[in-house]
């Protein structure tokens, strides 16, 4: 769970610095971080189901496709651009 809250945190903060080179991305980003402090807040009063667990882990797998998605449109599209026009 620690992992978990590590990567929340780092989460909540991938908006601000996606917001001046892609803010369709940065908006994309915003709801499942919402959710996923929902659910962080479901786990740490104990009131969350086998399923709930299952949808808190579903949303952390789906963030980290998106920063990853969002990683490689910002850096790797203009890197691979750069060595296709040479």
């Amino acid at each position: 769970m620690d992992m978990f809250f590590a990567y929340l945190m780092l989460a909540s903060a991938t908006p601000l610095f996606l917001w001046l080179e892609n803010k369709k991305v940065a908006l994309s980003s915003i709801p499942p971080i919402i959710l996923m402090w929902i659910f962080f807040g479901f786990y740490m009063t104990s009131s969350l189901s086998p399923t709930g667990h299952t949808l808190m882990i579903a949303l952390f797998a789906i963030n980290v496709i998106v920063a990853h998605v969002a990683i490689f449109i910002l850096y790797g599209l203009p890197l691979i651009k750069k060595y296709r026009r040479h």
